[in-house]
């Protein structure tokens, strides 16, 4: 039931806001401040083998995820590396992976493991941020977004297969 009111949630967060190196900046500071309530969750498990992971905090990943897909699509959109734009994907699958995975998590193990996982993520995040921010601002070569490691679909996979 949780994991449906975190959809309803997330579904009802406005989309009129374009992706943009401010973007990236508020989702590094995001990241931060997930990696510290991370921390604290995680510190909560080891002192007393329980964590109460609360509906907005759950909302807070699902709402990370979708903007580091919102980042991935405005870096391949802007030709910036072709790699931090497979970062970002990576990450946003990686964060709803997680959210499944402290949801349903079945025991304290479990649930510290998925912690874990969160905490290193959102401390990349942040680095990931700053790189995003300084990709726009400074003129390169363009990414060739055939060369694309990180295909953006998986038709765009198949299609790289051939």
């Amino acid at each position: 039931m949780k994991r449906f009111a975190v959809a309803l949630v997330l579904a009802a967060l406005p989309f009129a806001a374009s992706a943009s190196p401010q973007l990236a900046s508020d989702w590094g500071i995001k990241a931060g401040d997930l990696r510290e309530e991370t921390a604290n969750l995680i510190a909560a498990i080891d002192a007393s083998g329980k964590a109460d992971i609360s509906d907005d905090y759950e909302i807070e990943i699902g709402r990370f995820a979708m903007t580091a897909t919102r980042l991935g699509h405005w870096i391949d959109g802007n030709e910036g590396p072709s790699d931090l734009g497979c970062i970002f994907r990576g990450m946003a699958e990686e964060g709803e992976v997680q959210l499944d995975a402290l949801s349903g998590a079945d025991s304290t193990r479990a649930k510290r493991q998925s912690l874990v996982r969160l905490a290193t993520m959102f401390s990349d995040a942040e680095a990931i941020a700053v790189a995003a921010q300084y990709a726009n601002r400074h003129d390169g070569p363009a990414a060739e977004l055939d060369a694309v490691s990180c295909p953006v679909s998986a038709d765009a996979a198949r299609a790289a297969l051939k």
